[in-house]
């Protein structure tokens, strides 16, 4: 009786799994929902895999690759996996691939407790030049992720004896009916898709075409393309945004022929010459926004991971740092000397080829700017160094000798204390002169081999050589460098400060030249081998160094890696195509200081503060200058809340701050409000 009601039991367990699937699939969703899981499902059918979340669906076609996601009514499509997605080195050689032609291409349900989705194992790939098989593996994961359904991609390699140098997933959106692209290059741009010209966000342009001879290629961590790791789309009021997650070894594909539209996807690079660790990209959503949303979403992902680091924050651990809020900024020069035989030095007009101030002049001329109104000021000072200014880097002390030395420097620093300014310096750890005293080639930063053209960067676009495997620049006043490895910046700033300090000099601030600008630099010199990460962490270690020993950080153009070290940026000038926008406002405006031109309605518009010369733009443009001080000064630790344009012709802006205060600009008539209307100082 007992064996008779055990096998009706388990009969009807058997018939209950065959005849319901959809109820058992809805009591295992229930349990996980139970523990936090996802409410995600997924499916095949015809070959297309299908993760189905609450709102949001991806579609996976698992042979070509290409991907579909339904984000609540807006459709993004992907394209299928392309020729030349995948670059790899075998045998010594270097070749493409396409990542859909691996012969074992393996699909399987992907789940982790809190995303849900497919993980693609692609193998089998040959070497086209012998159909000798290829040792490498490609682990590819798509899920939903969250309660907003986020898409996020992971992708990694087990390289035997492959490499992986560049791998392009997921592929580019198609973007055939999006009305903008949103570019993070620069302060931000809206390209629009049928924008008339060619464009690149890297390469110089010459009547509207990229200019064949810049060799300079997309990455990340490098302003004209990269302030923040993040770009998107915008159809209608439905928009979409890539967050890149592991930006360090990164880029993105890029094209914009004449008329669009424009293409652009993830790209990942390698890290000494192997892909070495996995990395991530997520897609987020915007069912009724605009590229304002994208950034406010851009915005919660870095306060999320700690990079958001805010000026009350840094006021709090530097109190020096709010010295700078509503104060302009000048740069000062000292000492210029192009050096003889260096590029700059034949194209220089002769009487300018040697101009030097002395440091008391420059404290005369301080003295009569603070008598004709300037009560507040930052002073940058350049061209300081022995022999001024880009000039044997970075074996800078004496200070030079001709404009006064140690004695005269420490009078200039000592005045502006007296006058209630900032003195901060210019300085400079990258550029590697060969005639500096140190210069040692087995500590200028190696490329990969001898033979293939240099790739360091700004070199790619005025042209280098290379000494070996050194990559070599002969463009600024200096003449012929190389790039310092990182791992000996901080050593050298420490060797100069600590003699400038010797010498009763004690700046309030420096100013790291490129720093925020250029990428960081690879090493392959296998005496240091040198990460681009880690090659952030040592210029970070200059930036907190200085900001314990001097009190002010500042840096050229800011790429958002350094928002966390950084009190200060230096003015942009707008990009060279599309509709400039302020997305690094829109995120960072209460984390940086970021000056404009003097007199620049923007400088208004983005609430920064001004920085002129201090003989002709800060007392010509006195008047429009003070008020961007005195919005800067109420608005310069809150958050920028809203952009908008007000007609047509993008030549009317608003921009909101936390605190409700709204700026109006109209470029045709130059004319502006602020409200509450600001009150200045008599």
């Amino acid at each position: 009786m007992k064996a008779t009601q055990h096998f009706k039991i388990r009969t009807v367990i058997v018939l209950t799994a065959l005849l319901l699937p959809g109820l058992r699939l809805s009591a295992q969703e229930a349990a996980a929902v139970d523990w936090g899981a996802p409410q995600v499902s997924v499916s095949r059918a015809d070959g297309q895999w299908t993760i189905t979340g609450r709102t949001n669906k991806v579609t996976v076609n698992a042979s070509d690759l290409s991907l579909k996601v339904q984000a609540g009514s807006a459709l993004w499509a992907m394209a299928a996996s392309a020729p030349g997605d995948l670059l790899v080195k075998a045998d010594g050689q270097e070749f493409p691939l396409r990542l859909a032609d691996a012969r074992m291409n393996m699909v399987e349900i992907y789940k982790t407790g809190f995303k849900t989705g497919v993980k693609i194992r692609l193998s089998g790939w040959s070497n086209p030049s012998n159909s000798v098989p290829l040792g490498l593996t490609v682990y590819l994961t798509i899920a939903l992720e969250g309660r907003d359904e986020e898409v996020v991609f992971d992708v990694a390699a087990d390289e035997h004896d492959t490499a992986v140098r560049r791998l392009d997933w997921p592929p580019p959106l198609d973007s055939h009916d999006v009305d903008y692209t949103v570019l993070s290059n620069i302060r931000g741009i809206l390209l629009p898709r049928d924008w008339p010209h060619e464009y690149s966000p890297i390469r110089d342009m010459k009547d509207d075409k990229i200019v064949a001879s810049d060799k300079s290629e997309v990455q990340s961590n490098i302003i004209e393309c990269w302030s923040m790791a993040w770009w998107g789309f915008l159809r209608g009021r439905s928009g979409m945004m890539i967050i890149v997650e592991t930006p360090d070894d990164a880029a993105y594909q890029f094209s914009h022929p004449a008329g669009g539209p424009t293409i652009i996807g993830p790209r990942w690079r390698e890290q000494l010459g192997h892909f070495g660790y996995p990395r991530s990209a997520r897609m987020c959503f915007v069912a009724d926004g605009d590229y304002v949303d994208l950034a406010k979403r851009y915005r919660r992902y870095v306060m999320d991971s700690g990079q958001f680091v805010s000026l009350e924050d840094k006021i709090a651990r530097s109190p020096a740092v709010k010295q700078l809020i509503g104060t302009p900024l000048t740069r000062l020069g000292i000492l210029r000397d192009f050096k003889p035989g260096s590029r700059r030095y034949g194209t220089t007009d002769p009487a300018k080829r040697r101009t030097m101030t002395s440091f008391d002049q420059r404290v005369e001329d301080l003295r009569a700017l603070k008598t004709n109104g300037i009560p507040r000021l930052q002073v940058c000072l350049t061209g300081w160094p022995h022999y001024g200014y880009d000039r044997q880097h970075p074996d800078e002390l004496p200070p030079a000798p001709d404009a006064g030395g140690y004695e005269g420097m420490k009078r200039l620093a000592d005045a502006c204390h007296e006058l209630g300014y900032v003195f901060s310096l210019h300085d400079q750890y990258r550029d590697y002169y060969l005639d500096a005293p140190s210069y040692d080639p087995h500590l200028a930063v190696h490329e990969e081999d001898e033979t293939s053209p240099p790739i360091a960067f700004p070199g790619t676009r005025f042209g280098q050589r290379k000494d070996g495997a050194i990559p070599v620049l002969d463009y600024w006043d200096g003449g012929a460098q190389a790039y310092l490895n990182s791992r000996f910046m901080l050593g050298h700033l420490l060797k100069n400060y600590e003699g400038l300090f010797d010498h009763g000099v004690h700046p309030d601030g420096i100013y790291l030249d490129v720093f925020g600008y250029v990428p960081p630099d690879e090493d392959f010199n296998p005496e240091h081998p040198t990460t681009r990460t880690q090659a952030m962490k040592d210029r970070a270690a200059c930036c907190i160094w200085a900001r314990r020993h001097l009190g002010i950080v500042g840096t050229e153009a800011g790429c958002d890696w350094l928002i966390p070290y950084a009190d200060f940026s230096s003015p942009l000038d707008p990009p060279k195509a599309g509709i400039p926008v302020p997305l690094f406002d829109l995120v960072y405006h209460d984390a940086i200081i970021t000056p404009h031109r003097s007199g620049d309605l923007c400088g208004l518009l983005e609430a920064g503060v001004p920085q002129g010369d201090i003989k002709r733009e800060l007392p010509q443009n006195l008047k429009m200058d003070r008020q961007i001080e005195a919005l800067h000064e109420r608005v310069g630790l809150l958050e920028m809340t809203k952009h908008e344009f007000l007609d047509a012709s993008h030549r009317k802006e608003r921009t909101i701050f936390a605190d409700g205060t709204t700026v109006t600009v109209d470029w045709d008539s130059h004319a502006f409000s602020v409200m509450p209307e600001l009150k200045l100082p008599q």
